[in-house]
């Protein structure tokens, strides 16, 4: 019959596993090179997106929107001008399946300030359940 191996004096049966983890492995030169050329190309990712939505004359974000009848609605937005030009935004109405029910544009000056927060009335054909803006351009 046999018996299981003791362990040295002053060492656990388990010390063999634990320095095998805790000694940190090393990455090959080539998927350091890998890692950092992936770092690069998301960065220039980012840089790309990042540098394109900052060329738009207009910008808008949708606020909210009431109901107010059958045949009405309106939509609250903020908009950003970044040219010295108006922007026109077309705001649209759809209904519970997503079909357009009404549309309005909204002429918005830059005369008031560069960033704005806009309410347009909507006249819908039937009642809407959300309005908001579809898009805004410059104008003049």
């Amino acid at each position: 019959m046999s018996t299981p191996q003791d362990p040295a004096p002053g060492q656990r049966p388990d010390a063999a596993d634990d320095e095998a983890a805790a000694s940190p492995r090393r990455a090959s030169r080539k998927a350091k090179v890998w890692g950092w050329l992936g770092v690069g190309v998301l960065v220039a990712i980012a840089s790309v997106f990042g540098w394109q939505s900052a060329q738009q004359p207009v910008r808008w974000n949708d606020v909210g929107f009431s109901i107010d009848s059958p045949t009405s609605a309106e939509a609250t937005f903020d908009v950003y001008l970044y040219k010295d030009k108006d922007a026109l935004c077309h705001v649209r109405a759809l209904n519970s399946k997503f079909a357009e029910v009404g549309v309005a544009d909204t002429l918005v000056k830059l005369s008031e300030g560069r960033e704005q927060r806009v309410t347009a009335t909507v006249v819908t054909t039937e009642e809407a359940t959300t309005a908001l803006v579809k898009y805004c351009e410059p104008v003049g």
